[in-house]
């Protein structure tokens, strides 16, 4: 953590906003951390919902300060023998439930430290069986702005021991990439697990073709943008904010219109001429 700025906290949870979960846990942090700057990443995680969670920090913690402290809560194993866990990896902090809700952070930055957090010294006095959001989570992440190194809050984890999460990897053939939904977000949109990256050429190709198999469906209009021309009763294909290719509708929800959720397998194909 560096010294002399003021630290970031962005809180990423399942609570939603009616509550007052999320503004105790802000409460708590403010007492140990008064000089923090709070970032509300989201609260509207899908209920228990760990790979979609694991998602949305992957695509956005990059985005945030070199020191931030990322506090995280989707935790169906509140309660349980799940460790609870702080994390230094490339620049960022992590702290939240050992379930697989940082998979991707793991898999793309090296981990200078983890702990298992156990020294009751940086914990609320009483920590509850069911809101360790409040009562564990929110006051280690305020004592890692505030300075605390992550060797005082608890004993070692090698990193290799840290829970990744069991989802299957797009798998590239000559001319097919098989994959799945990996993500719904708001709109509606379909975002898959195929990265750009993985077909550079995806708008130069003569002819691009995703194909649904539980649903017999074919798309393959491609646009760059939302309000380029095009049929806008059918679905097509785009490149999304976090460099993954994804299906929209413009002005409604692909994920509606084709009854589709996370998991879903997709197959793209390509052909040069």
């Amino acid at each position: 953590m560096q010294q002399g700025t003021s630290p970031v906290i962005a809180l990423l949870t399942d609570f939603g906003i009616r509550d007052n979960f999320v503004g105790v846990m802000k409460g708590v942090m403010a007492r140990i951390a008064p000089g923090a700057t709070f970032i509300d990443l989201t609260h509207e995680i899908p209920p228990q919902d760990v790979s979609a969670g694991a998602w949305v920090l992957g695509a956005a913690y990059r985005y945030f300060p070199a020191g931030s402290v990322f506090v995280c809560v989707v935790d169906p194993g509140v309660g349980s023998t799940r460790d609870a866990v702080a994390i230094h990896a490339g620049d960022w902090y992590f702290v939240g439930p050992d379930n697989g809700l940082f998979h991707f952070v793991l898999a793309e930055q090296p981990v200078h430290a983890a702990v298992k957090l156990i020294n009751p010294a940086f914990h609320l006095p009483t920590v509850s069986a069911t809101f360790q959001g409040r009562d564990l989570f929110s006051p280690v992440g305020a004592h890692i702005a505030a300075g605390r190194q992550l060797s005082e809050l608890g004993e070692p984890v090698p990193a290799d021991l840290l829970r990744r999460l069991d989802l299957p990897q797009p798998v590239q053939k000559s001319d097919r990439i098989e994959a799945e939904v990996a993500y719904v977000d708001h709109f509606g949109n379909l975002v898959t697990s195929i990265a750009l990256a993985m077909l550079p050429d995806f708008f130069d190709w003569p002819l691009v073709r995703l194909l649904l198999p539980a649903k017999q469906r074919i798309i393959s209009e491609r646009r760059r943008f939302f309000s380029d021309q095009g049929d806008d009763t059918q679905p097509f294909l785009y490149v999304d904010s976090s460099g993954y290719i994804a299906i929209a509708m413009r002005n409604a929800s692909a994920a509606t219109l084709l009854n589709i959720g996370r998991g879903e397998a997709v197959t793209l194909t390509w052909r040069n001429a």
